[in-house]
């Protein structure tokens, strides 16, 4: 009888999954097509889309521009000009790294009123800034936004200011953030200001920018 226990308490181990590893650090190396070469706490791993690493990254998505993975039940978005994963073993909180380009800005894809849109963070500007083109793209209502004048680059201007619903960028997400659209075609890329900036924490490590969301 106890050897019978014996090979039924072994074959059951047998049978038991491995518990996958939690991941440290992920790192997006390239896109090709619908996978994603990721590096995952220092090892390689190619990843087609619906796919789960050995340490528990699943591929949800991969496009030409991004890949969107899971890592410990959270969503992480990652670009090959913002491409490291937060490690949400060290915080509870949702995070954000963003690596500089080569001019050392900080660049990241967000969601505004659930719509995609490239971003590049500016700690010099008030509010987050739309050029009129992206703002009609993005379907934002001018109507009701109160008209002002602003000082750009290329002098005085009139712009809109306006509440934007929520915006989004990795698994941050803030409701009711005030922005400004200008009536032209500046700025070329959406500005991240300090009405978004303002309201999460931040940090540089080793020239890595971390946004934190506040409990």
């Amino acid at each position: 009888m106890g050897k019978k226990l014996f090979t039924i308490f072994f074959t059951a181990l047998c049978l038991t999954p491995p518990l996958a590893a939690t991941a440290q650090q992920v790192q997006l190396k390239g896109l090709f097509g619908s996978s994603a070469m990721l590096e995952i706490d220092g090892r390689q791993r190619l990843l087609k889309s619906g796919q789960q690493s050995p340490e528990g990254v699943k591929l949800l998505e991969a496009t030409t521009d991004y890949a969107r993975i899971r890592i410990d039940g959270r969503e992480q978005k990652l670009t090959l000009d913002a491409p490291v994963a937060a490690s949400y073993q060290r915080s509870e909180r949702a995070e954000v790294r963003l690596m500089p380009d080569s001019r050392g800005h900080y660049s990241t894809s967000g969601w505004v009123n659930g719509r995609s849109v490239s971003m590049m963070v500016d700690t010099g500007a008030t509010s987050i800034a739309f050029n009129y083109p992206t703002a009609r793209r993005l379907g934002l209502n001018l109507e009701r936004a109160q008209p002002i004048r602003v000082s750009t680059a290329n002098g005085v201007t009139q712009a809109y200011r306006l509440k934007l619903d929520s915006v989004t960028i990795g698994g941050i997400k803030l409701h009711s953030v005030d922005a400004t659209v200008h009536t032209d075609d500046f700025p070329q890329i959406t500005l991240l200001g300090n009405s978004f900036l303002s309201r999460v924490d931040m940090e540089q490590q080793r020239g890595v920018l971390i946004l934190r969301a506040r409990n």
